[in-house]
């Protein structure tokens, strides 16, 4: 911005707040030298007495280009909103089914789930009956073990007992044989 422009602005700028117009005031608000703000002020600004013309009334010109402009504005805004309605609309439409087809999905391996645990569970219950068969098998398989123990204890003792009676009764014969080859012991007939 050129130091013109500068000034120009600063002196638009002041008058617009109704201060009043010094060459210091336009200095400190252009921010540029004090010399070249009194040679602008001399050229634009109507001489050191400040006679400036006052501003033409343009309130019903302006009013009504305020209101096209302000009617303008509003169509466009209230354009934009339904435009972003719309693409939020169509996003959430978006969300919905994904969110709906995320949530058959679930329900349809929850379904698996559900089912292959019932399937687990029938086999473990399964599995739970074999086991207390097997059970009742090995427990009868003891006793059976137990009594066949029992019996061949009982028929060993048998033996054993038969053995000796046997070993008994051979002694016995063989003493009585021995007796009977003898001739002259007490007893002969």
């Amino acid at each position: 911005m050129s130091t013109s422009e500068k000034i120009a602005r600063a002196y638009g700028v002041l008058l617009a707040r109704g201060e009043k117009v010094t060459v210091r005031a336009v200095q400190r608000e252009a921010g540029v030298r004090i010399g070249e703000v009194a040679a602008w002020m001399r050229e634009h600004a109507g001489g050191a007495a400040g006679d400036v013309p006052a501003a033409p009334d343009l309130s019903e010109a302006m009013s009504a280009m305020v209101a096209s402009v302000w009617a303008a504005a509003w169509k466009r805004a209230a354009e934009q909103a339904d435009e972003a309605t719309a693409v939020a609309l169509d996003a959430a439409r978006a969300g919905e089914a994904h969110a709906l087809e995320a949530a058959e999905q679930a329900a349809a391996e929850r379904d698996e789930a559900v089912a292959s645990r019932d399937r687990a569970l029938r086999e473990l219950e399964a599995v739970r009956d074999e086991l207390e068969q097997l059970r009742g098998q090995l427990e009868e398989t003891r006793q059976d073990a137990a009594v066949a123990r029992a019996k061949a204890e009982e028929s060993d003792r048998a033996r054993v007992r038969a053995e000796a009676t046997s070993d008994t009764l051979r002694e016995v014969l063989d003493s009585l044989r021995e007796a009977a080859r003898t001739p002259g012991q007490p007893g002969e007939s």
